[in-house]
This record gives C-alpha cells, structure tokens and sequence, in this order.
C-alpha cells in the first residue's frame, strides 16, 4: 500500500482531471479497461499506478504522462 506524497499528490490530479471531464469513476474505469477499486485507491493515494495503467488514464483523460508527471 502506498501512501507517500507523490501518491497522495498523483491521486489528486487524476481526481481532478476526471473530474473536469465529467467523468464518473465507472465511466473511466470502462474506457480505460481498469478495475473501479483500484482506481478508487489511485485516487485516494493508495496505489502506486504502472506506466501502462498510468499511459490508459491520461489517453483518456487527453493529458501527456510527462504533463500529470510534472504537476505532481
């Protein structure tokens, strides 16, 4: 389980930007093909996301990894 800084803080920013697109957790969960729980814990600052969970959440919310790397 992680729970540092860059977790809390990458959790944040995915929250947010789902958000701002109006997406639901389900909604992103669907188009990114990940479970609802995990991106739960993603958000809360619980799960250290893979490159490639990482890579299907920012292609979906149309952000650069290296732009949702840089504001964490």
């Amino acid at each position: 389980m992680c729970r540092n800084i860059f977790c809390r803080n990458l959790g944040k920013i995915i929250f947010r930007l789902r958000k701002r697109k109006k997406l639901t957790q389900e909604q992103l969960c669907l188009l990114c093909d990940i479970n609802r729980s995990y991106l739960f814990k993603i958000e809360k600052g619980f799960a250290n996301p893979s490159v490639k969970v990482l890579n299907k959440i920012c292609r979906v919310l149309k952000i650069k990894i290296c732009d949702l790397l840089k504001s964490v």
